[in-house]
Order: structure tokens, then C-alpha cells, then sequence
């Protein structure tokens, strides 16, 4: 999976349109399309900032990988159970 399509299928397994991710970025719609069909790259600080919305490494966005999508989305899945275990924790639901 090379970098485009790394970033379609994270942005898409964290529910985020192009316009949600375009402004968190500080960037356009279209600066998106084009990073998540190859007809551009990001400047660094994007790269950056991606590695930190999606918490994933700059290594794992920018290395190649044989990584499928189903992978992507069973790690991003697990992260938010996660998350939904501690915010279950701290209601006191769980013992």
C-alpha cells in the first residue's frame, strides 16, 4: 500500500470526509483529492499533522508496506474499543 492509498483508507476508516480532514489540516478539499489519488504529496508538516489525527507513524504513511486495508481497520477498530473500555471504566458501568 503506498501513501495515497494509506491515507484514503484511514481517513475513510475514521469517518472523515475530504472537506473534514481539508480543514483540520488548514489545507483545501482538493489538496486531499489530489494526495489520495497521487497527483501530489504533502509538505513534511502535513505529513506531520496526519501522522497525528490518524496515530499512526510518519514511517507507516510514508513507507510502502504490503499492509492491506483490512488491517488498517482492525487496528483503528481496536483503538476505539479501547478508548470505549476506559470511557466505560470511568462511568463505574464496568467493575
Amino acid at each position: 500500500m503506498n501513501f495515497s492509498e494509506k491515507l484514503l483508507t484511514l481517513r475513510k476508516a475514521n469517518n472523515l470526509t475530504q472537506e473534514q480532514l481539508a480543514e483540520q489540516l488548514d489545507v483545501s478539499r482538493q489538496s486531499i483529492s489530489k494526495w489520495e489519488s497521487a497527483q501530489a504529496t504533502p509538505e513534511l508538516d502535513k505529513i506531520v499533522a496526519l501522522s497525528a489525527i490518524f496515530d499512526v507513524t510518519t514511517d507507516y504513511l510514508l513507507k510502502s508496506s504490503e499492509i492491506d486495508e483490512l488491517s488498517v481497520k482492525t487496528e483503528i477498530l481496536e483503538k476505539r474499543q479501547q478508548m470505549s473500555d476506559i470511557f466505560i471504566l470511568r462511568l463505574g458501568i464496568l467493575p
